[in-house]
């Protein structure tokens, strides 16, 4: 069995890499911060057979961000269109998956016990290139597994890299508010706008929702609310949902009606609206939690027994997120006997949703 890596472990060296590119100003960026160029070495025992420097390049996890928000960061969004390359439609190219899946299948065949700590592949928290490669870091192992992996890959998405989604978002919330890669104050020196800014904040707060841990899920409401609350603050507007702030932090079955329901669509999307909304559609996920300890919908992925209140759950969101027959009875085989299948080789059946 693959177990979790303790999460105080760590590498004792930074990944030498050549300079990035600010894909805003176009210029090379220089990293000023010092990286030792030692080898990468696990809590200072041997030196890691796991070298992932020639697949996390700066390029790549540059190329992520490129692809899932392939806005000028300088410029307002449509954010109707932003919504719909999120829940309706797959935007990203073939060539563009290609790379990403060599890189997940070499990650898969590590396993979370021996990974590197990746957050160490990525430039020191005070470089300018910090905030973008982090934001591609986690697209790779959050977004991308939910978008790509079908059938019994799903197992890979919500029981392995999300493990490692987590170990990289703790991480940086965990820096000095100066330092993290989601402020404000740094993507504005980068020259972005509030719109991209909004983009990326949606991003980065997605480990935190899709979580099954309490404390992330409280994270996951104040960085909402840090978010909502700069909006407010420049639009001059009110979040209107505040007034039904209540009846969202206890609707058990919310989250299940508002994908159903999709984002925000047509002309009339506005930056602040869909910041509103997608606020809400994070919030609604807490419920859940709360009240199961984890999400229902995940137990087939899993091999988990449900519960008969998590069964009650099930049933009356008619089965939303489970996994088809044929998927559960493969990871239950797998689990029962203590093994994976191969990344790639249980991929079948329909796209399930990409946001938890």
């Amino acid at each position: 069995m693959l177990a979790v890596m303790a999460e105080g472990s760590s590498l004792t060296a930074r990944i030498p890499y050549p300079p990035a590119i600010n894909r805003i100003s176009g210029q090379a960026i220089v990293h000023t911060s010092p990286r030792p160029q030692s080898q990468v070495t696990m809590g200072g025992g041997p030196t890691s057979p796991f070298d992932l420097r020639s697949l996390l390049t700066p390029e790549f996890l540059a190329s992520l961000v490129r692809a899932r928000l392939p806005y000028d960061p300088r410029t307002p969004m449509d954010f109707s269109e932003f919504g719909r390359s999120i829940f309706l439609t797959d935007p990203i190219s073939p060539s563009v998956k290609t790379t990403i899946w060599r890189v997940l299948k070499k990650l898969s065949t590590i396993g979370l016990e021996h990974m590197p700590d990746l957050t160490l592949y990525l430039p020191a928290p005070t470089d300018p290139a910090y905030p973008e490669q982090t934001l591609g870091l986690l697209l790779l192992l959050d977004h991308f597994p939910r978008l790509m992996f079908r059938g019994v890959d799903q197992r890979w998405t919500y029981g392995y890299f999300s493990h490692l989604s987590r170990r990289v978002a703790r991480a940086w919330h965990a820096l000095p508010p100066a330092q993290r890669p989601d402020s404000w104050a740094r993507w504005q020196q980068m020259g972005a706008g509030l719109d991209y800014w909004i983009a990326v904040r949606f991003w980065m707060g997605t480990p935190f929702v899709h979580s099954e841990r309490a404390e992330d899920q409280e994270v996951a409401l104040l960085f909402t609310e840090e978010t909502r609350a700069a909006v407010e603050m420049v639009s001059g507007m009110t979040d209107p949902y505040r007034a039904e702030r209540g009846q969202i932090l206890a609707d058990l079955y919310g989250f299940p009606r508002v994908y159903k329901a999709g984002p925000p669509q047509g002309d009339g999307v506005t930056r602040e609206g869909w910041t509103f909304w997608m606020g809400m559609l994070m919030d609604v996920h807490k419920p859940m939690i709360d009240r199961f300890g984890r999400y229902p919908y995940l137990n087939s992925m899993l091999a988990r027994e449900g519960t008969p209140e998590e069964e009650v759950w099930v049933a009356k969101t008619e089965h939303f997120g489970e996994a088809d027959e044929e998927t559960k009875r493969r990871i239950q085989e797998d689990v029962k006997h203590g093994r994976w299948t191969p990344l790639g080789e249980g991929s079948h059946g329909q796209r399930i949703h990409v946001l938890s």
